[in-house]
């Protein structure tokens, strides 16, 4: 194999492993819409929805996110939770946080401020939905 056709056949497996990757990261991000607002979604639950052992789970999402499998559920709770803010979706900020499966409104608050750098009530009024 000349190193031109190695070069090609190198690109083809990254091209089609970042589609596995893709794909596969879509199929979970699917799971975690349809379960989103409860809040007992965790690790376990997530591994058996996917047909996986809790360790497996672990090991893709660090290799495609870099993140444990709780700190991607809850940066995807969050990243979900500003954009019902900014969209308007829920009033408040106490229903926007039991929409994407926060049980404590405060706990909620602190982990969006630390995420965004800013309250959601700020994002819900900069957004001129109250």
């Amino acid at each position: 194999m000349t190193i031109k056709k190695k070069q090609e056949f190198k690109k083809s497996l990254l091209i089609t492993s970042n589609i596995v990757h893709s794909k596969w990261l879509d199929r979970l991000n699917e799971l975690i819409d349809k379960h989103l607002g409860d809040p007992s979604l965790n690790n376990e639950r997530l591994a058996a929805a996917l047909g996986l052992s809790e360790r497996h789970l672990f090991r893709k999402i660090k290799e495609f996110t870099a993140v444990s499998p709780q700190k991607y559920l809850s940066k995807y709770r969050l990243h979900r939770a500003k954009q019902y803010l900014e969209a308007g979706k829920y009033r408040t900020v106490k229903e926007t946080s039991a929409a994407v499966g926060f049980r404590h409104t405060s706990y909620f608050i602190r982990r969006f401020e630390k995420e965004f750098g800013k309250k959601p009530l700020f994002v819900l009024r900069n957004a001129g939905w109250r």
